[in-house]
């Protein structure tokens, strides 16, 4: 997306990341902190968007084994929230990445 021109804003809780894996350098890259089990910040960095890549997700099996509340929080309340707020702000544009898991 940046190599296209466009801006990206990223709202990461970056439990599974680090800011050194960001290109923060680039004036056109802005980075959010949080996480989208918070559906009053999703809105609001929604808020000018012109489309979404929703990837956020607890995908670990084992890890939802482990804490399945934390699980339902990130990949269901998460996407409810990354909806709502595409709806809110008009945006109808979305990239949503599933797994392999869907298959079977």
């Amino acid at each position: 997306m940046l190599a296209s021109g466009h801006s990206v804003r990223i709202l990461d809780n970056l439990s599974a990341g680090k800011r050194s894996n960001l290109p923060l350098d680039n004036p056109r890259v802005e980075l959010i902190e949080g996480d989208v089990a918070d559906a009053e910040l999703v809105k609001r960095v929604a808020h000018g968007c012109q489309a979404v890549v929703h990837l956020a997700a607890v995908a670990s099996v084992q890890a939802s084994v482990d804490d399945p509340v934390r699980t339902h929080q990130s990949n269901f309340i998460g996407t409810l929230n990354v909806c709502e707020a595409m709806r809110e702000a008009g945006i109808k544009r979305v990239i949503f990445a599933s797994s392999a898991a869907v298959y079977g």
